[in-house]
């Protein structure tokens, strides 16, 4: 389930503005207190994704060009595909001066982005060919003397999917899929329940709740390296997750 200030910023988005009260999160279903949600927001205008403004003599919150973009580079995880692969494994190596730390941090990052594993300190690993865009941000960040790319056809001794997880925490994404599955099938057996007894339920609500749901999704497949499905478990969390998602996206067909 979204936190509380990613309720609001979700609401905000919907909306124009929205009145600096907590009933507009109530009828969506949340259970945080009053005092919560002044907190919460007060944290958010700190951190410059919310602000305040006076309309009519009444005060509103609304999204900052930093909230929004909270949210849209959020969403881009959701635009993940799955490569084809070609059997090999791509390694970077690398060997950045300590006067650098700065840039060989921003360096990790990036490749955990691309969902790389790490195989050593300084030693990553993919299965998918990303070396024009690690060579592009090398040579923005003047990074490309330090750094090696090497291409391997097998590692001795291991199997693809024993290589997926040494070097890759498999069990944490899965087990992340299958709590989210797990939550919102409660959620939407409850609401279900709700709409049976609403014979004309509120659009509006039922597209928050779809909004709610893509960002729980997104969240999980942000940590998902997306590895070829031959190296995944049969079991894997992340089809029942997607499944989920699709079916309830055609079933409340929200536009």
């Amino acid at each position: 389930m979204p936190t509380l200030g990613t309720q609001i910023l979700l609401i905000l988005e919907e909306c124009a503005g929205v009145l600096l009260n907590p009933y507009m999160l109530m009828r969506f279903s949340t259970h945080y207190s009053q005092s919560s949600f002044y907190t919460t927001s007060y944290r958010m205008e700190k951190d410059g994704l919310i602000e305040r403004f006076e309309k009519e003599g009444k005060r509103h919150l609304k999204l900052t060009s930093r909230g929004k973009a909270l949210i849209e580079r959020h969403r881009a995880g959701a635009d993940k595909q799955r490569p084809n692969w070609d059997h090999k494994w791509r390694l970077v190596i690398f060997d950045v001066p300590e006067d650098k730390a700065d840039l060989r941090k921003y360096l990790r990052s990036y490749l955990i982005a691309l969902g790389f594993g790490k195989a050593q300190k300084s030693v990553w690993i993919s299965p998918y060919d990303f070396r024009k865009e690690i060579r592009n941000y090398l040579r923005k960040l003047k990074l490309s003397d330090y750094v090696y790319q090497l291409l391997a056809d097998n590692f001795d001794g291991l199997t693809g999917a024993e290589i997926a997880t040494t070097f890759w925490d498999l069990d944490l994404i899965h087990n992340k899929y299958i709590k989210f599955h797990q939550d919102w099938s409660e959620r939407f057996i409850r609401l279900e329940e709700k709409m049976k007894e609403d014979v004309d339920p509120d659009p509006t609500i039922l597209k928050q709740y779809m909004k709610h749901l893509d960002w729980d999704y997104q969240s999980v497949l942000s940590r998902d390296p997306y590895l070829p499905l031959e190296l995944l478990p049969p079991d894997w969390g992340g089809k029942a997750a997607g499944k989920l998602v699709a079916e309830y996206h055609n079933k409340l067909n929200i536009s």
